[in-house]
């Protein structure tokens, strides 16, 4: 006979960050994944490399190996979990080698990975960054799909928030202009449905924290006598 398993793993709760806590103490629940974006290449570009000879990638006319291009798509996710989105937005560099501990004629994949807690207060603003002309665009000058921007933005959107305090940076900036911004953009599929989902699972999230805060202390023990009876304890206020 076969022996029913019961799933009795309690919740992992942190007090000093509830956004840290968890349903179930031994694993992370996902609640959606999206899509992420597919690249793709210019007009110009005709072929890939050579596996032997990565190096040609440099020129206008090819594309990286094929092997390493798959690669870095296999390992593209994103996930939105109970408490927090998490996503990989792979690079690539130099293998194992010979060459100063370098490879000259192979590629490997090195992992990118993000993981941004609900709470995080500069978790504000979700919005699709995507392109105007997209489409058109991604066929002349190649792309990696609809952009979706996570920041933080004050004074009428005009600036966003930087890493260190008292530090900010106009809107028109972009990030690899300015190391000390505080964004993240993800590379989706469908960027509208990609916001909604995000939004959603955040505000649900910090809904049912606050929830979770408020039956705490709600519940905090409150004794009191019954005539000539032992002291009892009654749970509320």
């Amino acid at each position: 006979m076969k022996e029913k398993v019961i799933n009795s793993v309690p919740p992992y709760i942190v007090e000093d960050r509830r956004m840290l806590s968890r349903v179930a103490a031994d694993r992370i629940r996902i609640t959606h994944t999206i899509t992420p974006g597919i690249r793709k290449t210019s007009c110009v570009v005709c072929c890939n490399a050579p596996k032997s000879c990565p190096m040609l990638s440099y020129c206008c006319c090819f594309d990286y190996p094929t092997y390493i291009v798959n690669k870095m798509t296999s390992s593209k996710y994103i996930y939105i979990r109970e408490n927090s989105i998490e996503f990989n937005s792979p690079t690539m560099q130099a293998a194992k080698g010979a060459c100063c501990g370098a490879s000259l004629s192979k590629l490997a994949v090195r992992d990118n990975i993000t993981v941004l807690y609900f709470d995080n207060h500069h978790f504000d603003n979700v919005r699709d960054a995507t392109r105007r002309c997209n489409t058109c665009r991604t066929r002349t000058c190649g792309g990696r799909g609809e952009q979706v921007l996570i920041d933080s933005r004050f004074c009428f959107g005009m600036c966003k928030r930087g890493r260190w305090s008292m530090t900010f940076v106009p809107s028109c900036c972009p990030e690899f202009c300015c190391p000390c911004l505080v964004e993240a953009e993800l590379w989706v599929h469908d960027a509208q449905s990609a916001v909604k989902a995000i939004i959603m699972a955040r505000d649900s999230a910090r809904e049912r924290m606050d929830l979770l805060k408020d039956a705490d202390e709600e519940c905090e023990p409150i004794y009191e006598p019954v005539d000539s009876a032992p002291t009892r304890l009654r749970m509320g206020r």
